[in-house]
């Protein structure tokens, strides 16, 4: 296969999938809302199970759900059958993922499931099955061939559970308005826990302030003190003034005397964020206004500082 053959087969895979998984959006119907209304109102946990490939996907899904706050688990429906049922309690919810619907692992599952009268969520091709008869809302893929050039591999049936999977995750996620917040508490690790930190986890609360009748001199000595190179006046009621800069001292140098009064050189209205502000948005802010040094304030009151170099090391 040349080349140019081993792109059009690429792509022809590619497309074959996307067509399907267009298919699948097209498709979605009141059991699509209705199994996002089961999940939502789950009082237990999320129990998902297939076999094989449909077992990997059911794996994947399980994680997707539990990272996003809803409590899941996979359950192989083998090990199930030999003593793992006692993991599915009263208030549980399953979902079987099987494309043909007549995966013969899964019977003793749906018979238990049946019998603790535990909902089913099926996710199958064959609306005439077992799986779908004995299901509480039945998920029907639309018709489509595998990509592969025997229309045998799960290829185009696993992504097409794996796409309605996560339309399941995310429609749940925007309707419990599931937010970076939590996100960051449920993913503390990792790259995507330091790209959710917040500058709060690291200001320094041991601000470079001076006050507004201070001196050049004044502001000098709590600039060398606190090494952010600024320092914030406040007024009597502690709300921001200005800020001073060591780049406005070497501006002002020729014409000040060191016991001159800081307000006649400082600048207005310094740039501040709030405390909830991402670290890797604090670094653009930073960088668009040219500043190595951020004033974290509540109401125009300063409660942190962080400069650029603690942000970027923490992104």
């Amino acid at each position: 296969m040349n080349k140019s053959n081993i792109i059009i087969k690429g792509r022809e895979v590619l497309n074959t999938e996307a067509t399907a998984v267009r298919n699948l959006s097209i498709g979605l119907d009141k059991n699509f809302i209705e199994a996002v209304n089961l999940i939502i109102k789950l009082e237990g946990k999320l129990i998902l199970s297939g076999v094989g490939k449909s077992g990997n996907i059911a794996s994947k899904i399980a994680s997707s759900f539990t990272s996003t706050g809803v409590p899941s688990i996979y359950l192989n429906p083998v090990d199930a059958s030999h003593g793992d049922m006692g993991i599915i309690k009263s208030g549980d919810l399953l979902i079987v993922l099987s494309n043909s619907g007549e995966s013969h692992e899964l019977s003793d599952l749906i018979d238990f499931a049946k019998k603790k009268k535990i909902k089913i969520i099926s996710i199958t091709s064959n609306k005439k099955s077992l799986l779908s008869k004995n299901s509480d809302v039945l998920l029907i893929l639309p018709k489509h061939k595998e990509a592969d050039k025997l229309n045998t591999i799960p290829t185009t049936s696993t992504t097409l559970c794996l796409a309605l999977g996560d339309a399941l995750c995310c429609t749940v996620l925007d309707i419990r308005n599931f937010d970076k917040k939590t996100f960051r508490e449920l993913h503390p690790g990792g790259k995507i826990g330091k790209k959710l930190k917040t500058v709060k986890e690291i200001m320094d609360t041991d601000i470079p302030i001076i006050q507004a009748n201070a001196s050049i001199i004044d502001a000098v000595l709590t600039m060398t003190e606190k090494k952010y190179g600024c320092a914030v006046m406040i007024d009597k009621h502690k709300k921001i003034i200005g800020i001073l800069t060591d780049g406005d001292l070497r501006r002002a140098i020729k014409n000040i005397q060191v016991d001159d009064k800081v307000s006649s050189i400082i600048k207005n209205k310094p740039i501040t964020a709030k405390s909830d502000l991402l670290i890797s948005s604090a670094v653009v802010l930073m960088n668009k206004n040219s500043i190595t040094s951020l004033i974290i304030a509540n109401k125009n009151i300063p409660i942190g500082i962080v400069n650029l170099k603690q942000c970027i090391d923490n992104e």
